[in-house]
């Protein structure tokens, strides 16, 4: 069989393009459904290895991750949807976002989605909005839950000043199994729960 110098340039352009290949017989995203599988897709890589994947059928970009990526960093680099989107779209990640995998991709976009805009540091979210990411450990009642922005606003003190709560009531809500008289924190980038 011989090629032409355009067709092997081709060839080797849409090889290039391809970073992994699923295993064969797995199903491939079909961009019109907008449901999500009720199984995983088994996806194999040489930086990953294999790994199952759930992708919403619809989803039409994707991004590989990298070492040292966070929900946090993905979402900064595109601002173009929030971190509650990613965990919508690739569930695998938790809401805590601890399951991103590095070269693994994820799903950045869908088939009609529009943008509503960043979520802003001292946001309040219900448990019915899907706060993403939340920090590590939050109780399960949690009835309310506040973003700290990437630059820490708000700060600690603000925090419990305006949910007129205490520093005990605020580490017995995210860190259960501590001592809740510790100097706890707040994570940049994440949610943490204001009300129980």
């Amino acid at each position: 069989m011989a090629f032409t110098l355009s067709a092997g340039m081709a060839l080797l352009a849409s090889i290039s393009a391809v970073a992994a290949v699923p295993f064969p017989g797995a199903s491939f995203l079909q961009p019109r459904q907008a449901t999500m599988p009720d199984h995983c897709t088994n996806y194999c890589s040489v930086g990953a290895g294999c790994v199952c994947i759930i992708r919403p059928t619809n989803c039409v970009a994707n991004y590989t991750v990298e070492d040292g990526d966070s929900c946090t960093s993905i979402v900064a680099k595109y601002q173009s949807f929030r971190a509650t989107d990613l965990y919508a779209w690739n569930p695998e990640i938790g809401r805590e976002c601890f399951g991103l995998q590095s070269h693994v991709p994820v799903c950045i976009d869908v088939t009609g989605y529009t943008y509503p805009g960043p979520v802003e540091g001292g946001e309040i979210w219900t448990p019915e909005q899907t706060p993403v990411p939340v920090q590590p450990g939050i109780v399960s009642n949690c009835t309310q839950f506040e973003f700290t922005d990437s630059s820490g606003k708000p700060g600690f003190a603000a925090l419990l000043r305006s949910n007129g709560i205490t520093q005990a009531q605020w580490n017995a809500w995210n860190y259960p199994s501590q001592n809740d008289t510790g100097d706890w924190s707040l994570w940049a980038g994440y949610f943490s729960c204001v009300k129980a």
